[in-house]
């Protein structure tokens, strides 16, 4: 049981307050059309999820680790170990201050606390908790604070009056109603996180096959259904978006007491990501560069993580550029990281008799289709921010990006799926 509990630790990861966002905010504004979405990011979370846990516990190796394995050439394995940590240190420091402020705003819908004490209250709490450096202590904490957000969604959720019709056709009928493309992509954008790639490989360390995708299957799932209790409550709302509006709409809907119980959900999504967001970026940091027996590197990393979104938390002011850039560098570093997956579970020196076959490459290989977009995407618009151009992306790019990615898959399913020739002696 134990053993299970621990990969709660994932959806805890990725229900973050940009989940909390772009899942009400898709429900405010497509109703149940994008719930589907939902569905597929929780079937690609699992695959790579398991895939890079899988690696761990066939091979002994972190994620960073048999990336390094898989690209043999030394100068390779350093910029790549360099560029990766960046990258994922980046992106957590940078995100960390949304996490913080997530939380506030939570904290702020039912309550006049001074923002800067609920603040640095968060900030004390994440510090505790990674200083004591207890894996048990941080993974019970999160498989708390998780089970509670969750149940406090579904209480909301299932109360409200749902058209139980159009919910079933949500969930299994894909469809893109015209100018939902972005957010279809940003949902699972959200729920396929890459720092959460390399948390989930530090998880399975010592598990076993069957005990690590029955946790992890429950956990994914668990992150997918508050996804989809945070559609069901945006769909409530009239008018535009924000955190208010979908308490006033709550207010109409149920009463009161949900826009606590909400209130509590986008709290506990904050405080749980800005515990995960230092702490994965930590676990880059000394798997990939072999720090793994550095302590003082691991705090140091985590510190520096907390101390970013404590600066940026009492200032009000978002880290726009090194935002930016982490749109830019982890755009690159999402499709980057399902490809290496994918070539890591089909080197048979690396994953003995356990290297994929061919059905678990095909659902890879559109992960990797998807990602791909959802990485270009990110690069555009970190492109358009640095240039001050507009943010909207036409449907000619979009085209365009989706032809690049579907191309560069297709010659990666070439290369990953064509038959080995045996090799013979004349």
């Amino acid at each position: 049981m134990r053993k299970t509990l621990i990969w709660f630790v994932i959806s805890a990861a990725f229900i973050g307050p940009g989940t909390v966002t772009t899942a009400t905010r898709a429900g405010a504004e497509y109703g149940f059309a994008l719930l589907w979405t939902i569905v597929f990011a929780v079937i690609a979370c699992i695959i790579l999820q398991e895939g890079v846990a899988r690696i761990n516990i066939i091979a002994n190796l972190s994620l960073g680790q048999a990336i390094m394995k898989q690209f043999n050439s030394e100068n390779k394995k350093i910029s790549l170990a360099v560029a990766l940590t960046i990258a994922v240190v980046l992106g957590c420091a940078a995100y960390e201050a949304g996490n913080i402020l997530g939380a506030v705003s939570g904290i702020a819908l039912v309550s006049g606390i001074n923002t800067h004490i609920a603040t640095i209250g968060i900030i004390t709490i994440a510090a505790i908790l990674l200083y004591s450096n207890s894996f048990r202590l941080i993974t019970n904490f999160l498989a708390i604070i998780i089970g509670i957000m969750g149940i406090s969604l579904f209480v909301v959720a299932f109360s409200l009056e749902t058209n139980n019709l159009a919910l079933l056709k949500g969930l299994s009928i894909p469809q893109i109603p015209r100018g939902a493309e972005l957010l279809t992509l940003g949902l699972i954008g959200t729920t396929v996180v890459p720092y959460n790639l390399f948390l989930g490989s530090s998880l399975a360390k010592s598990q076993e096959l069957k005990t690590m995708r029955r946790g992890l299957t429950l956990s994914v799932i668990l992150g997918g259904l508050i996804s989809i209790s945070l559609i069901l409550i945006g769909s409530k709302v009239n008018g535009a978006f924000s955190f208010t509006g979908v308490a006033d709409a709550l207010v109409v809907a149920t009463g009161s007491w949900a826009t606590y119980f909400f209130a509590f959900g986008l709290f506990a999504a904050g405080l749980t990501s800005a515990i995960t967001a230092p702490w994965a970026a930590s676990i880059t940091l000394t798997s990939t560069l072999k720090l793994e027996k550095n302590n003082r590197a691991f705090k140091i990393t985590w510190m520096m993580v907390l101390l970013t979104g404590l600066i940026f938390g009492l200032s009000n002011v978002k880290p726009i550029p090194i935002i930016i850039l982490a749109q830019a560098v982890n755009g690159i570093l999402l499709p980057f990281l399902a490809i290496a997956v994918l070539l890591v579970l089909n080197n048979k020196e690396i994953m003995l008799t356990n290297a994929n076959k061919w059905l678990g490459n095909l659902i890879l290989l559109l992960i990797v289709f998807v990602t791909g977009i959802l990485g270009l995407l990110n690069v555009l618009k970190a492109f358009y921010s640095t240039f001050g151009f507009e943010q909207s992306i036409s449907n000619t790019a979009l085209t365009v990006i989706s032809i690049i990615s579907l191309m560069a898959t297709l010659l990666l399913g070439v290369k990953v799926l064509k038959p080995k020739r045996l090799k013979t002696s004349t």
